[in-house]
């Protein structure tokens, strides 16, 4: 099977920017791209705070999951408690990793309910910043929530009793194989990035698939060597670029201001 690809949105709030968004959805819409977004329940994080608050947020969210997208819980407030990297050893801040079990599921239990409360399914659990730990996963398989999108893997599989559908990169590339989500965060989207987001989508849009058919179209076993191989591979890819891209950055910078022959 040739690659394939998810696109993920991330940071969906109330006051999120609906003046980019609403350009993005209208080119999701006229592609026929079904993405998974990440909501948070009840944000108080100020940083996802850019616009005025849009009253009928969650009958937008209604329409979406109408539509054939994926909802996800994205964490619960979106604020950052401690210092805990947790199990994807991203960022070395969290609002899950490092709590108990009972801290973790009483913030789940919370978020979901405010779903319920808005007849709203959640088909995945996105954790803010990628940090959650085992006691996260422990409580979302008690609140019935079994699929995670997450995970520097190269295909789904199940680890630690859910499913994980991976989430690895944050622009399309070409890629030989496996099943890759794009995730976007688009609060700081310049009229460019528009531009070249619908460039992505006119690009690969034959290769895109919903996060649910992930689910039908892929055989989903357990983790295995090869696959916490090709994830230690990947991070310390991700850390390379990382480290190296502001050298990129200056690199760019230079050649953008010496003269042209």
């Amino acid at each position: 099977m040739s690659a394939k690809f998810i696109l993920r949105f991330d940071d969906f709030c109330p006051k999120m920017n609906w003046e980019v968004w609403d350009q993005l959805e209208a080119i999701l819409t006229k592609h026929g791209i079904k993405p998974i977004i990440a909501v948070v329940p009840d944000n108080q994080d100020p940083k996802l705070d850019v616009s005025q608050s849009n009253p009928l947020f969650w009958e937008r969210v209604s329409a979406w999951q109408s539509a054939g997208w994926s909802i996800a819980i994205h964490g619960y407030q979106h604020l950052y408690s401690n210092t805990n990297s947790g199990l994807m050893k991203i960022n070395n801040y969290s609002e899950f990793a490092g709590l108990s079990y009972e801290e973790n599921y009483h913030k789940l239990e919370a978020g979901l309910q405010i779903f319920s409360e808005h007849n709203i399914k959640v088909d995945a659990w996105i954790a803010p910043a990628h940090s959650f730990d085992a006691n996260t996963v422990k409580a979302l398989l008690a609140l019935n929530i079994n699929v995670i999108s997450d995970g520097f893997y190269w295909r789904p599989l199940k680890r630690q009793g859910a499913t994980w559908i991976p989430s690895q990169m944050w622009r399309f590339r070409p890629m030989p194989f496996g099943l890759w989500t794009v995730c976007k965060h688009i609060n700081r989207y310049t009229n460019k990035d528009i531009k070249d987001f619908e460039c992505d989508i006119e690009r690969y849009k034959s290769d895109i698939i919903a996060f649910n058919q992930a689910l039908d179209d892929y055989t989903i076993c357990e983790l295995t060597l090869f696959d916490t191989l090709f994830e230690k591979f990947w991070h310390s890819y991700l850390k390379f670029r990382q480290k190296i891209q502001p050298v990129v950055n200056m690199i760019k910078r230079i050649f953008k201001v010496l003269p042209r022959s």
